[in-house]
């Protein structure tokens, strides 16, 4: 019996360029991030997983349900785990360890239950997963002055009201796009913050 196939989708090569260059950056990201903190890198690790998939999956004309799944999932994973692991590695540079593993398990215990939840309680849960970390790491970057932290959290905050089409963009390529930037400016504010913790 032949498995029905999944009706053609057109190439989305703006998409696709923009998940590309999230993955590039969110490597780079977390090759730096090794020497600084791994949970951190893990973090960015799965931003890298998570634009890869996404660039197949928009190169695809016809994508297989393997692959539609295998990218909802790690979208879902990258967001819901991967942005508590970077919020993880500012509290342990700052000496929170009870913030840090906090964060770190609301995203977690989140995933964990979100496939037991409606979907209007999931998206619920994923929303206050990624909100708690990225007002922990502004509130850090406040009280140390840390310039960087403080955009990647207002930009993480931008991306997470949703703008819709702005200057002609679409909703993907701009939340691809500010996330890139927001990875970028947290990887300096990391470096930052462990020179800071350092001296």
């Amino acid at each position: 019996m032949e498995r029905p196939k999944m009706a053609p989708k057109e190439r989305e090569v703006s998409v696709a360029v923009s998940n590309f260059l999230l993955c590039a950056v969110a490597l780079m990201a977390a090759y730096r991030a090794r020497k600084v903190n791994l949970g951190s890198a893990a973090g960015f690790l799965m931003q890298a997983c998570a634009g890869f998939l996404g660039s197949i999956y928009s190169c695809s004309q016809a994508p297989s349900a393997l692959l539609t799944q295998c990218q909802r999932e790690m979208h879902r994973v990258a967001t819901v785990i991967g942005l508590p692991l970077l919020s993880f590695g500012f509290h342990w540079l700052n000496g929170d360890r009870l913030a840090a593993n906090s964060a770190v398990t609301g995203g977690i215990v989140a995933a964990a239950c979100s496939d037991y939840l409606g979907e209007e309680s999931r998206e619920l849960a994923v929303r206050t997963a990624i909100a708690a970390p990225l007002l922990s790491v502004l509130a850090v970057c406040i009280f140390t002055a840390n310039l960087c932290g403080v955009a990647v959290s207002l930009s993480g905050v931008v991306r997470e009201i949703g703008p819709g089409r702005l200057l002609g963009l679409k909703k993907a390529d701009l939340l691809n796009f500010l996330l890139t930037s927001g990875i970028v400016a947290l990887q300096r504010a990391l470096d930052t913050q462990h020179r800071a913790g350092a001296a």
